[in-house]
């Protein structure tokens, strides 16, 4: 959709990827075990395990709630002849995770009311772009378990071993990307297609005009301090993401241990490349992407990665990052710390230098 008052001048995404070290972990199981892909890559079957984008998304939103933030409400929506059907507040005028996760109210649009504070029959695209969270070929292994079966023999509770399925656990790297539009946070659309009918006609916005910038018949803007704090709210709990199934017996930290975040003008995540199913880190893609795509970069390019983690790769990166600081050509620069350490650091650094200057330094954003 083009959004009024934006072009290629003033379009801007926060692109990110992340890796996450998994030692011995389920972190996204299913009906069958822990959730894994097999498929054919140049014509080698390859198996591998993931999160998926929901998950990853879940797991975040929890992230936020710890932190102090008010998400939106969930809900179970009962329509007559359908299906039971989750949905939340659906309005991103009061809750973060509406305005960025994005929303889909599937209560019937039919309304009589006056006002309309359910927000009845509209659907916002999420701001906030998450891929599938993919490990590496031959991840998956299993350990020998038992479990009590309730027989009882001499007294004593007799055990049976565990299926495949159950015993499956990840020992892994997994990687993935995302993508923020700065450009849609905080501005809702009253147009009549999906995705785009973000407000109902009856949707009581007066009630929020203290929060609003500029408002007409298309589009309602929030006010730039608001949609700023929000991103900046997001980007700061990456780093403290937890959670994951079978905590009790596999519990591992899912918290990124590589990071990379910089401003594009283009929608298209430069950094998909940089890891894949056969290797964590390839230094020679990141280059690439930076070189081939560096017309569209609009920000410096922020990278941390835990130490301990892949310290086989320091040097050639270290010596990358020096390379690609040194060249004249490159307007923006990777920031980083001496020991390429910090994740918490250099996310809060990312989220103050660019994302806190942003919304004033780009006109109509």
């Amino acid at each position: 959709m083009k959004i009024k008052g934006v072009d290629i001048n003033n379009r801007r995404f926060i692109q990110g990827t992340l890796l996450i070290n998994v030692p011995a972990g389920s972190i996204n199981l299913g009906k069958d075990g822990i959730k894994r892909v097999r498929t054919n890559i140049g014509g080698h079957y390859v198996s591998f395990s993931y999160i998926s984008g929901q998950s990853i998304k879940a797991k975040i939103k929890d992230t936020l709630e710890e932190r102090g933030e008010k998400l939106s409400i969930p809900e179970i929506v009962q329509e007559s002849g359908k299906k039971n059907t989750p949905t939340t507040s659906c309005n991103p005028f009061e809750y973060i995770d509406d305005d960025l996760f994005g929303y889909m109210n599937v209560i019937n649009a039919d309304n009589k009311e006056d006002v309309d504070y359910k927000n009845k029959g509209t659907t916002r695209i999420a701001s906030f772009k998450i891929s599938y969270l993919v490990g590496k070929d031959g991840d998956l292994t299993s350990d020998y378990g038992v479990k009590r079966n309730g027989a009882l023999k001499d007294n004593k509770l007799t055990t049976m071993p565990l299926d495949d399925n159950t015993r499956l656990f990840a020992s892994t790297t997994y990687s993935g990307c995302f993508n923020i539009d700065l450009n849609c946070s905080g501005r809702f659309f009253k147009g009549n297609y999906a995705g785009y009918k973000n407000i109902s006609d009856k949707f009581p916005i007066n009630n929020y005009k203290d929060l609003i910038e500029t408002a007409d018949d298309e589009e309602v803007v929030l006010k730039k301090d608001i949609r700023r704090k929000r991103i900046q709210t997001l980007i700061e709990a990456i780093p403290y993401i937890s959670g994951g199934a079978k905590l009790t017996t596999l519990y591992s930290d899912i918290a990124p241990k590589f990071i990379i975040y910089c401003l594009t003008n283009s929608g298209n995540n430069i950094f998909q490349e940089i890891s894949n199913v056969k290797e964590d880190l390839n230094i020679s893609a990141l280059k690439e992407a930076l070189i081939d795509y560096k017309d569209i970069i609009k920000s410096d390019i922020y990278l941390a990665k835990r130490n301990g983690f892949l310290d086989n790769k320091n040097d050639d990166l270290k010596k990358f990052i020096t390379e690609y600081n040194s060249d004249s050509q490159n307007q923006y620069k990777i920031i980083c710390s001496e020991d390429l350490g910090g994740i918490n650091k250099i996310t809060k650094k990312f989220s103050s230098e660019v994302i806190g200057k942003v919304f004033d330094e780009v006109e109509g954003i």
